[in-house]
């Protein structure tokens, strides 16, 4: 009984520990964790304590991509990310200068902006810019509500953002550069550094001398090297897989049935008539009916000449065009389908679109247009030449030509005669734009089919046996085969996919957003070696392997191997190499086998000559050195140096040093991005996405 006690009066414990249990059965630690972290939910991250909502983020995501169509997902994502975070920097180093950047501040630099003050949108009757027409558009998108204008004004809001965040860095970047002058004096150092001449002798030994298979290189090497230079070995978190793809395609039997399927329709719809034609096309084909006349030239040049030369009633096929098989019946003609022409346009003071400076009346324009008329249609005018001289439209500086169009695209009087007349006719018709001369450059007939179109894809049975091969090899891998030799086994091909970026979606050698496998390497429970197989929309399968995880921060030895082994190697054999710099520059060059070398006039400005292998390194010590000094162990870039100053001359003093202290100060501020990167590293981030 007294047990019973202790279990009653400890059931709601007893209740959750159990309910936990449960719940870690069925769920992962990721999600697990999930409960721990409720303080995340709904935000994207957190910049120096100020946290930045999904919801925020989403949006300006959103206004980004309906701006920019084209932007990958992954993209839009990065530049709002970075856009915020540069919004953060800048505003915080102003708010610690007490520098404020007002509405007015942002108004000023928005109508002072080319886009603006030349849009059209926003000028006058008089082609002046007028803010108040911008204003009136402004308040316009803020007072409607429907979907376009919405849009708009989350396009306009966006670009407030980015004027706004574009003219605090401009601030910024101009308070540190008040701050940066350079001196009369660091300008005459400037001049004396880079100008003053050097001559002397060396010998170089050169790190070929020793042949790089004689070095050895320990992990141990490159972790110290990678610690040494830290700075150049940070990295952001990144993935490498290899992938086996298993393509969805149809075999060449699938092909067969599908052109045997649409071939058995052939009778049907060569003896249907009408709405039995329509029925039958709707009810077999994977491309919707379209009830119109095309071109010639709108149809597959394989096909085009068989097709427009049927009679009606006549059907060609089956035939491959475009990823499907097809049948076509040939069920209407039109002589004149669409027609190619160029105008001469005359136009009068108050004719619609008339050019402002357009002062002629309309009986003036009438009694030119009648002239033109005539002498273009004297033989051996050139029509197009005329309209370049003569035409007040548009298309006056291309000749006059108006391409191809069809019926119904130009107004009714320009399109009754076009329509109405052939190849070569030149004519005149008056509309609200202005009194035309029209020449018929050329008449297209036109065709109407009915077209029953099958898409050419895999069988189930194709489908099934693709599936079941990556199927049956992710799981071989799962139960411990190893993937590379598994594949070679079975004659697969290997791809490698390397520094694969958090929240990227493509992956090389694959098509299409695949968001999907990258965000898989990056689960908090991947592990290396860790197999999956994907699908791919249509095209087949994937299944991956991770095959090295490389997180935010120092690069791992594994990862930099590639970069920092050569590096170690070098060091190495210099290392070798500076102990044989041992006596004078003859000694040495006699124990070695080497030469001793003039450098000739050098100055930092000047290229070293191709034997010093253009090393800026050699100038820099002999600008150091004092004449008649002897100085061993300079590291070259293809080479370690002993060297000997003969001779320093100075430039000439100068009246002024004034060029030399501005040039100094534009190479100053052309690191303003080092200031930024300068200011990012102080910031505490923490990136949720």
């Amino acid at each position: 009984m007294a047990v019973l006690s202790k279990i009653r009066e400890r059931s709601l414990v007893l209740i959750l520990i159990i309910g936990m249990a449960l719940f870690a059965f069925v769920a992962s630690p990721k999600k697990i964790m999930s409960l721990f972290q409720s303080h995340k939910q709904g935000l994207v991250g957190n910049i120096n304590g100020e946290s930045i909502s999904r919801e925020e983020y989403t949006a300006q995501v959103k206004s980004i991509k309906a701006q920019n169509p084209n932007l990958k997902d992954s993209q839009a994502t990065d530049q709002v990310w970075d856009a915020i975070m540069s919004d953060k920097i800048y505003s915080s180093q102003l708010e610690k200068a007490g520098v404020v950047v007002g509405e007015n501040d942002i108004w000023e630099a928005i109508i002072n902006e080319p886009s603006i003050k030349n849009s059209k949108q926003f000028q006058n009757e008089l082609g002046m810019f007028d803010p108040e027409l911008l204003r009136s558009y402004i308040a316009d998108l803020r007072e409607n509500k429907d979907d376009d204008q919405g849009r708009q004004l989350a396009a306009w809001v966006a670009y407030e953002n980015s004027v706004k965040q574009n003219l605090e860095r401009k601030t910024y970047l101009n308070l540190i550069h008040a701050g940066m002058g350079v001196s009369s004096e660091e300008g005459k150092q400037y001049y004396i550094t880079n100008n003053t001449k050097v001559s002397g002798k060396y010998v170089m030994l050169p790190y070929a001398s020793i042949a790089d298979s004689t070095i050895s290189v320990s992990d141990t090497d490159i972790k110290n090297y990678i610690n040494a230079h830290k700075k150049q070995f940070q990295v952001k978190a990144s993935r490498d897989i290899q992938y086996v793809k298993f393509d969805l395609k149809p075999t060449d039997a699938d092909k067969e049935m599908i052109r045997k399927d649409l071939a058995s329709l052939v009778p049907g719809l060569k003896t249907a008539t009408g709405e039995d034609q329509i029925e039958l096309v709707d009810s077999n084909s994977d491309i919707p009916l379209e009830d119109v006349f095309v071109d010639k030239k709108a149809l597959n040049t394989k096909v085009a000449d068989t097709l427009f030369n049927m009679n009606i009633g006549d059907v060609y096929g089956p035939y491959e065009d475009k990823g499907y098989y097809k049948i076509t019946k040939l069920i209407e003609s039109k002589e004149i389908n669409t027609v190619a022409a160029s105008h001469i346009l005359v136009s009068f003071k108050g004719a619609q679109n008339a050019k402002p400076e357009i002062t002629r009346t309309k009986e003036e324009a009438e009694a030119q247009a009648k002239l033109i008329l005539k002498k273009v249609s004297k033989a051996g005018v050139d029509f197009a030449e005329e309209a370049k001289v003569s035409s007040d439209g548009p298309s006056g500086p291309r000749g006059g030509s108006l391409g191809t169009f069809a019926e119904g695209r130009m107004v009714p009087k320009f399109n009754d005669w076009v329509f109405s007349h052939k190849k070569g006719d030149i004519g005149m018709v008056e509309t609200e734009f202005g009194f035309h001369i029209i020449h018929m450059d050329d008449t297209f007939p036109g065709k109407k089919f009915l077209t029953i179109a099958k898409v050419i894809e895999p069988s189930r049975e194709t489908e099934s046996r693709v599936f079941t091969e990556a199927q049956s090899f992710a799981a071989d891998i799962a139960k411990g085969s190893d993937f590379t030799a598994l594949a070679k086994e079975k004659k697969y091909s290997i791809q490698n996919a390397q520094k694969l970026a958090k929240r990227g979606d493509a992956v090389p050698g694959l098509q299409g957003n695949n968001f999907q496998i990258i965000a898989w390497t990056f689960e908090e429970d991947a592990e290396l070696g860790d197999t999956k197989r994907f699908d791919l929309d249509k095209e087949g399968y994937v299944v991956a392997q991770i095959t090295q995880m490389e997180s935010e921060g120092l690069q791992s030895v594994k990862g930099a191997t590639a970069k920092v082994k050569p590096l170690v190697i070098k060091d190495k054999k210099a290392a070798l190499l500076i102990k044989k710099l041992d006596g004078t520059l003859a000694e040495i060059a006699k124990k070695e086998g080497v030469k001793v070398n003039n450098t000739g006039d050098l100055t930092f400005n000047k290229p070293p000559t191709a034997a010093l292998g253009k090393d800026k390194a050699v100038v820099g010590a002999l600008l150091g050195m004092k004449e008649g000094e002897t100085l061993r162990g300079v590291r070259g870039q293809t080479g370690v140096f002993a060297l000997e100053l003969i001779k320093k001359e100075a430039p000439v003093e100068l009246s002024s040093y004034e060029p030399y202290r501005q040039q100094l100060q534009n190479k100053i501020k052309k690191d303003d991005a080092k200031i930024y990167q300068a200011l990012k590293a102080t910031m505490t981030v923490e990136d949720y996405r």
